[in-house]
């Protein structure tokens, strides 16, 4: 079997799991969205913990639906030899920054707000804000280096 032919099966079979991946992720936020209520919303019942835990399954599981969804486009007109793939693959770049990048670091920032509240004294949602900030400035700063290397023409 050559490596091409790998490539391509393995193509398939992604494009493949994409239906049980978003069928999956769909059920997921109908099941969440009784007990997102509950949580976040009932002055009764109101969870902050857990309400922080649901916000940041949503976020995940939308991001991923969107994500997955989209990249099944490119790579279904890839496979077929489309001549607009290439059109569809570059656009991926702003589907990606918005529901894989922005969408999972909020869910990841979600997650962590619900076991460090913000009540605790020892400084550990601080920590996260700092790694937050950091990093982000770091993500800047590698752009920065790469313009530099390569400028935009």
């Amino acid at each position: 079997m050559t490596q091409e032919t790998l490539t391509k099966i393995t193509q398939l079979q992604s494009l493949a799991w994409t239906f049980p991946l978003l069928a999956l992720c769909f059920l997921v936020l109908f099941e969440i969205h009784r007990p997102a209520h509950n949580a976040c919303f009932n002055p009764l019942r109101k969870n902050t913990q857990m309400c922080w835990i649901l916000y940041g399954l949503l976020f995940a599981f939308v991001g991923k639906v969107v994500e997955s969804a989209w990249w099944f486009i490119p790579w279904t007109l890839n496979y077929i030899d489309h001549p607009r793939w290439a059109e569809f693959n570059d656009l991926g770049v702003y589907i990606n920054i918005v529901f894989r990048q922005g969408f999972f670091t909020v869910a990841a920032y979600c997650h962590l707000r619900a076991f460090i509240p913000p009540k605790k004294d020892n400084g550990s949602l601080c920590f996260v804000h700092w790694v937050l900030i950091t990093s982000f400035v770091m993500g800047q700063l590698y752009m920065l280096a790469l313009l530099d290397i390569k400028p935009i023409k």
